[in-house]
Formats: structure tokens, C-alpha cells, sequence
């Protein structure tokens, strides 16, 4: 654990802003309280340079209700920025010291609050990915429980999930990734998984990962993610990862999709599955994101059959 290194609190705030202009500060969370049935996801991204924010929200059940909001390029105000906050007006909020979020549309809001299980473990450290791909600056992810109060149409609901969360800051051009797939599992306190791979513009590629048990994180040596998509050509039905870690552990993880919605940031499309993972006879959330961009197309979708691509409140 010694050559990992670990974020202090005061990185869960806002950074000082460099000149260059695809500079960003994000912060992403996933939930999924299976025994409720009830998952959500939101990423925020500010490019304060270019005075533009990103965000991708979505609420879902598991009887079909759905919400989602996905604006990207949008311009931001002064008061939408601070040391302590990110938000997108009175819409969409987090405040960073306490891991608050606060959700407010006609159709769906949110009072929320994220807790950890662990240190913030820098992510290229622990997964010991080599260099930092496209100079992409910092970046930490955790594994917690998110609890709160949501309201999605008529239906109000408590949750007491298993959570994820990551925060990066730093230059972020969208424009390099051909492929990639991003893929936590919380089994609970004591065991958390992640596998990521991905395909750059100029051809670098990998698959990398980590388990965190009982406190200790041990690095994937090998790994590799298979995905079952629909015929769209875009969201996972299912993932299933066979992985070997530093300590000669192997092992075999597998996600199935509860339900999903469609993030777009600028040029990048990814579909957010969010659904059950499983690691032998352990149960948890799992959140399989998928971006499957070989030629480095610029359009939308044309078709999405499972995950919401719809704005708004609707029913799968």
C-alpha cells in the first residue's frame, strides 16, 4: 500500500484552473439499493475555462419508471461554481465537503448524501495503469453507500444503497477515446471490484483493474471484460470479466443490467448499465459503462433500444 497514493480531504473541492482549455473538474456517482430496486446515476463536469458544464442525470425503478436529464456544452454561471459546490442552476447540486447531492425538476428530485468505505486511492496508482492517457491529470474513485430521500413522478422512496463515486480534474479532451469500457462492483464494505479497459485515438490500449478486501486493495495483473450488447450496437446486456490479481488470486465477475441510460458528453456516447454484480456466491451493485466508438464518429445515436435516451419522466 505504500507507493499507492492517497487524496486528502481537501481534493473532494474545487481546484485552481489552468489556461488550458479543455480543462475540467467532474464528479460522478451511481447507486443501486437492490432490495428497493430503485438506481441512479449522475455526472457533473465543469470546463471552467470555456465557462461550459456537462451533466448526465437519471433515476430509475425496477417496475420501469425513469428520469433522466443529459445537457452537454451548456454555459454556466459564476454562482454554479465554488471551492465548495458544483451545480447546474437550481436543477442539479453537490456540495463536495459533505458529498450532498440535491436533485430539483418537476418530475424528480433528490436530497442524498454519499458515504465512504475507503480512502481515496489515486486510480492510476492502484490500478497501476501506465502514464496518465492523454495527460488526463487527477483522478480518485471510492466505493461507499448513498442514503436520501428521492422523488420520481408521484412516487417518493428511501434508499439505503451501495454506491460508487469518482472525481478527476485536469485537461479532459473527449475526442481521443475509440473505446471503453468502465466497470465498478460494491459487494459491501468488505469488497469492492473494478475493470476498465479502453482504446485511444492513437492505438494505446489496455484493460486494467483492482479489488479492495477487507481494507487491503490488491492490483489485477491480468483482466479482461467481455460484453454482451444489444442490437444497437450500444448498451450491455450483460459483462463478464475473468481477472487475476497480484496476490495469484484468480476469479471471475459478472454484471447483469437492471436498467441503463445514455450519457453524452460533447463527442462521446456511453451507456450507462447499472444493475447486479456478482463475484461467487457475493451480490452487489455493478455499473457497466460502455462506449463503443471504433471509427470516431461525431453523430448521435440513431437508435437506443434499452437504455433511456428519452428526456424526462417515462416508463421503460
Amino acid at each position: 500500500m505504500a507507493d499507492i497514493l492517497i487524496f486528502p480531504p481537501e481534493h473532494d473541492c474545487n481546484h485552481p484552473v489552468t489556461a488550458d482549455p479543455s480543462f475540467q473538474e467532474s464528479s460522478l456517482m451511481v447507486w443501486h439499493d437492490l432490495a428497493k430496486g430503485v438506481g441512479g446515476f449522475w455526472r457533473i463536469g465543469q470546463e471552467a475555462v470555456v465557462g461550459k458544464l456537462n451533466s448526465c442525470f437519471g433515476v430509475f425503478t425496477a417496475d420501469g419508471l425513469r428520469f433522466r436529464s443529459n445537457v452537454s456544452g451548456e454555459p454556466f454561471a459564476p454562482a454554479d461554481r465554488s471551492e465548495t459546490h458544483m451545480s447546474w442552476g437550481n436543477k442539479l447540486r453537490i456540495d463536495l465537503e459533505q458529498l450532498a447531492v440535491t436533485a430539483n425538476f418537476p418530475d424528480c428530485e433528490a436530497q442524498l448524501k454519499f458515504h465512504d468505505f475507503h480512502p481515496r486511492y489515486d486510480y492510476f496508482d492502484i490500478t497501476k495503469r501506465p502514464g496518465r492517457d492523454g495527460g488526463l491529470g487527477h483522478h480518485f474513485e471510492v466505493a461507499g453507500r448513498m442514503t436520501g430521500r428521492i422523488r420520481l413522478g408521484d412516487r417518493e422512496v428511501e434508499i439505503d444503497a451501495l454506491a460508487y463515486r469518482d472525481r478527476s480534474w485536469g485537461p479532459r479532451p473527449w475526442d481521443i477515446f475509440r473505446g471503453t469500457r468502465w466497470w465498478p462492483m460494491v459487494f459491501g464494505p468488505d469488497l469492492i471490484a473494478h475493470v476498465s479497459a479502453s482504446v485511444l485515438e492513437d492505438g494505446r490500449h489496455g484493460s486494467y483493474g483492482y479489488v479492495i478486501r477487507d481494507g487491503i486493495p490488491h492490483t489485477m495483473t491480468r483482466s479482461d471484460i467481455a460484453v454482451t450488447l444489444d442490437y444497437d450496437a450500444l448498451g450491455p446486456r450483460a459483462g463478464h470479466a475473468p481477472f487475476t490479481l497480484d496476490t495469484g488470486e484468480s476469479g471471475e465477475l459478472s454484471h447483469q443490467r437492471s436498467d441503463a441510460l445514455v450519457m453524452q458528453v460533447r463527442n462521446y456516447t456511453a451507456v450507462e448499465s447499472i444493475g447486479i454484480a456478482r463475484w461467487g456466491d457475493r451480490v452487489g451493485m455493478s455499473l457497466l459503462e460502455v462506449s463503443t466508438n471504433p471509427a470516431g464518429g461525431v453523430k448521435p445515436p440513431a437508435l437506443v433500444l434499452n437504455a433511456n435516451f428519452t428526456e424526462g419522466l417515462s416508463r421503460r
